[in-house]
C-alpha cells in the first residue's frame, strides 16, 4: 500500500517543486486529488503518519497537519486507537484541476508612503541593540518594582469581569485617563479633563498619530536643530516641509526663523523642558514667546515632555501646555522613561476640538494598548507606587550621572570633552571635527556598547560631531567596566583610522 500510495502522490503533484506550497499543503491536495480521482476509495486506510512521515522523507509533524486539513475539509476521518480512513466524497464537487498549477510569486508595489517610511528609516536611532550600557533613554531599570507590578496583574485577574474582557475603550480606559489627569496636576501643575487624555503606546506613536492628524504632503513643520533624530524620520516620511529653529541658551529660538521661509505652518515640535539632546532648558520667557507665535500663526505646539521628572524634579518651569489659554499645545508624556520602555505606555493630551477626530482615527486602526497593561497602570498610580518609584529613580539616576562623569573624565582626560547636560537621562562627549561619529558609533556597537551618533540629531545645517551616551540604566561598577572599555576601544579606532 505505502509504495502504490506514494507513486499515486508523486503522480497528483507531491513532487513538485515549482508551485511554491508548503510541504503539508502539498502533500494534504496530492491525498485529496487521489481520493478524488478514485485511486484512494472509501474506507482505505492511510498509513500511519510516522510510516508516511519515514517513506516521504518529511517530519511527522508535516503529515500529522496534512492528515487534520483533510479530517477538516472531511475526505478523512480519524478513528481512535485504528487510524485514518477515506470518507465517501461522491458528494463533493471536484475543484482541484488534476494538473498542478504553476503559481507566481505576487509582488505587487507598496504605496509611496511606504516607499518613503523605508527611505528615512535610517535616520533613526533603533532599538535593536543587544547591551544597555550606554543607551541613552533607559531609567535605572534594576529598580522597577517587579513584585508590585506582579501583584497588581495578579489582582486584576481574580477580580476581573466579563465585560471587562471586551473590547476597551477606544481612547483608553477611563480610570487610567483619570488617574494620568490627578498624577499631572500634581506633579507638572497641568489643569485638563481627562476626556482630553489619548492612551498611547509612547513618543513616536503620538507623533504618528499626529501626523495623520494634522499633516498632509508638503504642510509646514518647525523643528528644532538638534532635535530627536526619530522625529526627524517621521516628519520627513510624511514628506513635510521640515522649517529649523536653532537652539540657543534659553531653548527653541523661533525668531531665528526667517519670515520668508514661512509659508502657513502647521505645527512647532519642542522638548522644552530637557531639550533633547542638547540638554536646555527653555526659559519662561520663551515659552510664553512661543505660544504667541503660535497663535499669530495659527498653528500648534506639540510639547514632548518626555523625562520632566529627571529634569525638573528641583526647579519645575510650568509646562507650555499649563501656560496656554488658546488651545494651541498638544502635550506628550511617556511612562517607558520613568518605569521601562517594555511596558510600551504612554499618553497624548488634546485640545477637546480634536478629540473626536482622535478618536475616529483610533476606531479605523489598530487599538495598541493592552487593557490589563492600563488597568495595573492605573492601580499603580492609585496606589501611590509610581511617586514612589519616582523618587527613587531620580536618586538612583543622579548618582549613576555622578558617578559615569567622574571615570569618563578620569579615562578619557583630555581626548574627549564631555558636555554634560543638566538633567535627564543622557550625556553628549564631544568628538574632533575630523573623527566620524557614525563610525565610532558602529564600531563601538560591535563591541557590545551603544552610544548614539551626535550628527543624527542634526537637520540640514552644519552637523556636530558627538556620542549620546545614557548612564541611568547601568550599576555603578559596570560603569568604571565599560567606560575602561570604552577608552580602550576608542584608542583602537583611533589607530586603525589613521
Amino acid at each position: 500500500m505505502n509504495s502504490k500510495l506514494n507513486s499515486v502522490l508523486f503522480e497528483h503533484g507531491f513532487n513538485d517543486q515549482e508551485n511554491g506550497q508548503s510541504l503539508y499543503l502539498k502533500l494534504s491536495n496530492a491525498v485529496m486529488r487521489a481520493i478524488l480521482n478514485k485511486q484512494l476509495v472509501k474506507g482505505s486506510k492511510l498509513p500511519p503518519t510516522r510510516l508516511l512521515a519515514r517513506d516521504l522523507g518529511l517530519s511527522r509533524s508535516t503529515v500529522i497537519k496534512a492528515y487534520e486539513v483533510l479530517c477538516f475539509e472531511k475526505y478523512i476521518s480519524a478513528t481512535q486507537g485504528s487510524g485514518y480512513y477515506v470518507n465517501d466524497v461522491q458528494h463533493k464537487k471536484i475543484e482541484y484541476s488534476l494538473k498542478t498549477v504553476n503559481h507566481i510569486q505576487v509582488n505587487p508595489r507598496v504605496s509611496k508612503r511606504a516607499r518613503e517610511f523605508r527611505k528615512h528609516v535610517d535616520l533613526m536611532n533603533r532599538g535593536e541593540h543587544k547591551g544597555i550600557a550606554f543607551r541613552p533613554g533607559l531609567p535605572p531599570l534594576d529598580v522597577f518594582p517587579v513584585r508590585q507590578w506582579q501583584n497588581l496583574t495578579n489582582n486584576y485577574w481574580k477580580e476581573v469581569t466579563f465585560s471587562e474582557m471586551s473590547y476597551g475603550a477606544t481612547l483608553g480606559l477611563d480610570a487610567l485617563r483619570k488617574n494620568i489627569v490627578d498624577y499631572l496636576r500634581i506633579y507638572r501643575n497641568i489643569h485638563c479633563d481627562y476626556q482630553q487624555v489619548v492612551i498611547v503606546t509612547g513618543s513616536l506613536h503620538s507623533l504618528s498619530i499626529v501626523g495623520d492628524l494634522l499633516l498632509d504632503e508638503g504642510d509646514q513643520v518647525v523643528l528644532e536643530n538638534p532635535t530627536y533624530a526619530n522625529a526627524i524620520a517621521m516628519f520627513k516620511s510624511l514628506k513635510t516641509n521640515i522649517i529649523n529653529a536653532s537652539i540657543d541658551s534659553e531653548g527653541l529660538n523661533i525668531k531665528s526663523i526667517k519670515a520668508s521661509h514661512l509659508r502657513d505652518p502647521k505645527l512647532i515640535y519642542t522638548t522644552p523642558s530637557n531639550q533633547y539632546p542638547s540638554g536646555v532648558q527653555m526659559t519662561l520667557r520663551r515659552r510664553l514667546e512661543l505660544l504667541d507665535w503660535a497663535s499669530d500663526n495659527n498653528c500648534l505646539i506639540v510639547e514632548d515632555d518626555y523625562d520632566h521628572e529627571f529634569s525638573n524634579w528641583e526647579k519645575p518651569i510650568t509646562s507650555i501646555f499649563g501656560l496656554d489659554r488658546s488651545n494651541s499645545v498638544i502635550y506628550q508624556g511617556t511612562f517607558n522613561k520613568l518605569l521601562h520602555p517594555a511596558i510600551r505606555l504612554g499618553y497624548l493630551i488634546v485640545p477637546p476640538y480634536l478629540v473626536e477626530d482622535i478618536k475616529a482615527l483610533y476606531e479605523q486602526s489598530l487599538r495598541f494598548v493592552s487593557p490589563v497593561t492600563q488597568k495595573v497602570m492605573s492601580s499603580f498610580i492609585e496606589k501611590d507606587y509610581l511617586s514612589k518609584h519616582l523618587r527613587k529613580v531620580v536618586q538612583i539616576s543622579n548618582e549613576r550621572r555622578a558617578c559615569f562623569i567622574e571615570h569618563f573624565n578620569r579615562y578619557f582626560e583630555k581626548t574627549i570633552q564631555l558636555h554634560q547636560v543638566s538633567g535627564g537621562l543622557h550625556v553628549i562627549a564631544r568628538l574632533p571635527s575630523h573623527i566620524d561619529d557614525v563610525e565610532v558609533s558602529g564600531f563601538l556597537e560591535h563591541h557590545g556598547i551603544v552610544a548614539f551618533p551626535y550628527s543624527k540629531y542634526f537637520l540640514k545645517e552644519k552637523k556636530e560631531n558627538g556620542l549620546v551616551m545614557g548612564f541611568s540604566s547601568v550599576r555603578e561598577h559596570v560603569i568604571r567596566e565599560k567606560i575602561l572599555r570604552m577608552s580602550r576601544l576608542f584608542q583602537e579606532f583611533k589607530g586603525s583610522a589613521c
